[in-house]
């Protein structure tokens, strides 16, 4: 079977998007019937050595078989205090952050997609601080699966270490898979899915404390089941929200130049996100109840004013967000007049009611960020 050569012409936007000089080789491959082009630099970048971290990974379970082995322990359990659970946590945890912020780094160049140096070094600790949460949380979950299914068991030394070294082998790998493939519109998807899943698995938990007959802060009070997982879920979303709107006001900066209204906008949203975290931090309890309720009431009054300004604030906005925004701040007025003045709708239905369509309006807004990016790189 003969190779047939093809010749194929790029814009000159695309030559530049990829800083490509003269002598430089490409690589193409279809990826889901999509033509992908990258440089031998991108694609060195992109790869990993899982040597490297199975020589790591295989190091730590030595030390951890011999430092067991000196102090003469026999048995190791899978779950509980001084188990197999809590080393490879605490392992794969550090490993894992570790491996994380070195792959990061050496993708930051097409995560940035040309935008500043600087950018990346004030998104890596509030990212790399996320996605560690959300490692130590997967990693518990797991565990505590395990400890349900196989409850009581115990293994030897060296069954323990290979149980140890292959989980922290397991974490590493996945978080240097995240680094080297983590896209700034992934940020938008991990915003919804985090506060999503964080606040349905809440209401799942406390669906036997009838959690709906008080309101939907009750799920971060000390009177709720598990309730940090709640308030985690505010906190990590906030930091998320921070990093993306970084990461869009930085990218709109450097297409559309420095302007007021870009920075009011870029002061709301973040302001928006500190808010958010606040109220996840001091929860309903009766020692912060005014403070929650006071940041809780902030949370409104952003949106609302975001939604009027949302004409002068956005460049280029589009007719249809402008008239959505529009008919969702006046849904958002029609429920503040059913529950106060009229009392149709009780604490909990106004404010799940409110919630998702705030939500809503700010991921669509995010999206519109988004395309205007996009667009104008075209």
């Amino acid at each position: 079977m003969t190779e047939e050569k093809v010749t194929l012409e790029l814009p000159l936007e695309v030559s530049q998007a990829l800083k490509l000089t003269s002598g430089d080789q490409l690589v193409a491959t279809l990826n889901h019937r999509q033509l992908v082009i990258e440089t031998s630099q991108q694609m060195e970048v992109s790869s990993i050595k899982n040597w490297h971290l199975g020589l790591i990974n295989m190091l730590v379970g030595l030390y951890f078989f011999l430092s067991q082995s000196a102090s003469h322990t026999s048995q190791l359990a899978l779950s509980g205090p001084s188990s197999i659970a809590t080393y490879t946590i605490t392992v794969s945890g550090i490993i894992g952050v570790a491996v994380f912020v070195f792959y990061f780094y050496r993708n930051r160049q097409i995560f940035l997609e040309g935008l500043p140096n600087r950018l990346f070094w004030r998104i890596l600790m509030p990212i790399t601080l996320a996605f560690g949460v959300i490692l130590g949380l997967i990693v518990i979950g797991f565990f505590w699966l395990m400890g349900y299914l196989f409850q009581g068991v115990s293994f030897d030394v060296l069954t323990a270490s290979i149980i140890v070294t292959v989980s922290s082998f397991a974490t590493s790998v996945a978080m240097a898979r995240t680094a080297v493939l983590l896209r700034a519109d992934w940020l938008t998807s991990l915003f919804t899915v985090i506060i999503i899943s964080g606040v349905v698995l809440a209401m799942a938990t406390n669906s036997s404390r009838q959690w709906w007959q008080v309101n939907l802060s009750f799920l971060g009070t000390q009177k709720a089941i598990a309730s940090w997982q709640f308030n985690l879920t505010l906190i990590l979303s906030a930091l998320i929200l921070l990093v993306l709107v970084d990461y869009l006001f930085s990218a709109l900066s450097a297409r559309f130049g420095r302007s007021m209204r870009l920075l009011i906008l870029r002061g709301l949203l973040s302001a928006l996100a500190f808010d958010l975290g606040a109220v996840g931090y001091f929860p309903n309890d009766l020692t912060y109840h005014h403070l929650h309720t006071e940041l809780a009431g902030y949370l409104v009054y952003i949106i609302i004013v975001l939604i009027v300004g949302v004409r002068w604030l956005v460049p280029k906005i589009n007719r249809d967000f402008q008239l959505m925004s529009y008919g969702i701040g006046l849904i958002l007025i029609g429920l503040e007049l059913l529950f106060k003045p009229i009392g149709y709708l009780s604490l909990t239905a106004f404010e799940m009611s409110a919630f998702l369509l705030a939500f809503t309006w700010l991921v669509i807004l995010i999206a519109q960020l988004e395309q205007l990016i996009d667009h104008n790189e075209k």
